[in-house]
């Protein structure tokens, strides 16, 4: 059976899926420097380890009015053999190998206009929605002579590409930028990738190499027999995996669960329902992804370690408070954490 692999990703209530061959990488949205002489859906540029990247608004691709961007808001870095292509979306889901004969031609209402250029190459039915596939090497056709390496050169034109944001958030978006400027090839590879997510108030790095994906939490089956930081079982895309509250391992009180979970491999022997290898930890929010240097991470204070163990690596700032990062393989192997499903 042949099968197509597709990058699905969320984008304003509607679902979209890519060829997953074409991305590159998918990155927070970063500040964007505005460019002249492009088209309207091209909003603006940003430096990703020296390579400039314009970055399109599938809303403005689409004819539709302009949106107000957040901080949850993602890049896409498509790439084909023409110019790479940034696109914001809202949420990336995942990447899954779909049935080519699953795929439907999508209606035509202009068949009749000779050389007519669609964006919209197919649909499809993924679980319970209904996916639009978008042609990349189309997203990407730009119009000849818009020197948008060459304007990206020059200085950045008055205004701000997201005018109604925040301090706080303005300054979050060229944190990211500052990030993905970094081109030094052992600087980049001395860096420790971090997702930064919330849990009662408190923010927590958690290695980006551990983490799978991130989701939000559907509902719970309850599993029999299991201490209480063993919140249930849940369903993604119909395999059942374990949802961990990590509260009481990281001495915080006892509150509802949290929205989003971490998705994590583990080698812990954790019966997890997900092939042995995968276990999800439910966070409150799942803020930014950021990449320390050597130096940023300190060694945890002591009274921090008396708490928590080995389940902590060390202590960086972020967002003008201290963030804990945390050893989620040893988090995972805490002996009263294990689930004897013999019971």
């Amino acid at each position: 059976m042949t099968t197509q692999s597709l990058l699905i990703f969320d984008h304003d209530g509607a679902r979209f899926g890519v060829d997953a061959t074409q991305v590159r990488e998918s990155v927070w949205l970063p500040e964007l420097t505005p460019v002249e002489e492009a088209p309207p859906w091209i909003v603006g540029l940003f430096n990703l380890r020296g390579q400039i990247i314009p970055v399109a608004d599938l809303h403005l691709r689409f004819d539709h009015p302009a949106r107000r961007y957040s901080t949850g808001d993602h890049v896409v870095v498509l790439e084909t053999d023409r110019l790479p292509l940034g696109l914001i979306v809202s949420e990336v889901r995942e990447v899954i190998e779909l049935p080519v004969d699953a795929i439907q031609s999508p209606p035509q209402f202009d068949a009749a206009v000779p050389g007519a250029m669609h964006l919209v190459t197919g649909e499809a039915r993924v679980g319970d929605e209904l996916v639009t596939l978008l042609d990349v090497s189309r997203l990407m056709h730009l119009p000849e002579g818009t020197g948008l390496i060459e304007a990206a050169e020059q200085p950045a034109p008055a205004g701000y590409f997201c005018p109604d944001a925040t301090p706080a958030e303005r300054a979050l978006f060229r944190k990211r930028a500052m990030a993905l400027r970094e081109t030094a090839a052992d600087e980049e590879g001395s860096r420790l990738g971090l997702a930064v997510v919330e849990l009662g108030g408190e923010y927590f790095g958690v290695e980006l190499a551990a983490v799978l994906e991130f989701c939000d939490i559907a509902e719970l089956s309850p599993i029999p027999c299991c201490p209480p930081h063993i919140l249930g079982a849940m369903s993604l895309r119909g395999e059942l995996l374990t949802l961990i509250d990590p509260r009481s391992a990281l001495n915080l009180p006892p509150a509802d669960r949290g929205g989003k979970a971490v998705i994590a491999s583990t080698s812990t022997g954790l019966s997890t329902g997900f092939g042995e290898q995968a276990v999800g930890i439910a966070v409150d929010q799942v803020h930014d992804v950021v990449y320390l240097r050597d130096e940023e991470l300190q060694p945890a204070p002591a009274a921090l370690r008396e708490l928590c163990g080995v389940s902590i690596t060390g202590t960086a700032p972020y967002a003008g408070r201290t963030m804990t990062v945390l050893d989620l393989p040893a988090l995972l192997a805490r002996e009263e954490w294990t689930v004897n499903e013999h019971v």
